[in-house]
């Protein structure tokens, strides 16, 4: 999920660079060929983003750098090309040209914008407020001292720092719902998910199957168990028994669901039903007796197998009858002689009705 996340922030990237070399190069040409006086800001401005939308473009296609940096560097040239127009029309023409004051107030909102994203707020909201003070003192010190309506420049400078502090209290309040956000979701994850595998734990199945008892859904479940854990414990050490739980987890999480229930016993939920489902689960307990035969380790001096019970569920089922009933079949299996699968043929009960 992350991986196509990344694609796609990529994609739009490569969309944005190519249009901005595109667009820059024309008001290149243009004020190259233009006598307009404020055609040398142009002349500065333009060919600068055009070479960042060149390096950005090829350093994204080649995937050649961090994002992060490349946007990072975004940030530096679109401040400079926006807010420098003000000073040098001042420097150039003494005053500032039509449009090049609401051109600031915009450069300088974008900027704020790209701050507050790449940045952090500390070094984001300090970042703002300097470029907000230059611009300021700028504009109200050209009017002074051209005798212009400096007061209304001076309410419209405050207007704008206002509303840069909303727009800072809002990126805190953002920033800060998405850190909380992302919080809670670790948490939820961790209260589910077994550290050891990475499989549901016990909260986390008994979740899934609330939630298939809910949705009046059948499916298949059964419940694996190694065969012969504790000699496999006392034998070759605790880590060795771990590393056959983790590599049995890494076969059983191609399942729909796959639950460490506890110690060596595994839950596993196919949500299919009949045939299929039953040569489904035979498939995934053959694949993980390859994982483990293959990647056991030559520490191990004989091989690791699973017993297994397995049960179909009638949609509504109360999943805690069909798990007794699956053990029922564990048991059987183990009865047998270990290292096979046995499925209750027995019809589940009818749920009992409500009224």
């Amino acid at each position: 999920m992350e991986g196509t996340a990344d694609d796609t922030r990529r994609i739009y990237y490569l969309w944005a660079c190519a249009a901005g070399l595109l667009t820059t190069t024309v008001l290149t040409v243009q004020a190259a060929t233009s006598r307009d006086p404020e055609r040398l800001y142009f002349l500065v401005t333009q060919p600068l983003i055009a070479l960042f939308c060149a390096g950005a473009l090829l350093t994204v296609f080649l995937r050649a750098g961090h994002l992060v940096r490349l946007e990072r560097l975004a940030l530096i040239v679109v401040t400079f090309a926006t807010t420098s127009r003000l000073p040098f029309d001042l420097i150039l023409l003494g005053r500032p040209a039509p449009g090049a004051e609401a051109q600031m107030i915009i450069g300088l909102l974008m900027s704020a914008v790209l701050g507050f994203l790449t940045m952090g707020l500390r070094s984001a909201t300090t970042f703002v407020m300097v470029l907000y003070a230059l611009h300021a003192t700028l504009i109200v010190q050209h009017e002074l001292r051209s005798g212009g309506p400096w007061m209304t420049t001076l309410g419209t400078q405050l207007a704008l720092g206002t509303l840069l502090t909303l727009l800072a209290a809002l990126f805190h309040f953002r920033i800060g719902y998405v850190q909380a956000s992302h919080d809670r979701d670790a948490l939820h994850t961790l209260a589910v998910t077994d550290p050891l595998t990475g499989l549901l734990n016990r909260r986390g199945g008994e979740r899934a199957l609330n939630a298939l008892t809910a949705e009046q859904r059948p499916y298949l479940l059964a419940v694996a168990d190694v065969d012969d854990f504790k000699r496999l414990n006392d034998g070759h050490g605790h880590a060795a028994g771990d590393h056959v739980l983790r590599l049995l987890a890494g076969g059983l999480q191609r399942a729909d669901t796959a639950v460490r229930w506890g110690g060596e016993e595994f839950l596993i939920i196919t949500e299919q039903t009949g045939p299929a489902a039953e040569t489904e689960l035979r498939d995934l307990i053959r694949h993980t007796h390859e994982r483990l035969r293959t990647q056991g380790g030559p520490a191990l001096t004989r091989p690791v197998t699973l017993s297994v019970g397995a049960v179909h569920v009638a949609p509504g089922q109360p999943w805690q009858d069909a798990l007794a009933r699956a053990d029922r079949a564990l048991y059987a299996a183990k009865a047998a002689g270990k290292n096979r699968i046995h499925l209750d043929s027995h019809p589940a009960p009818s749920p009992a009705p409500l009224t």
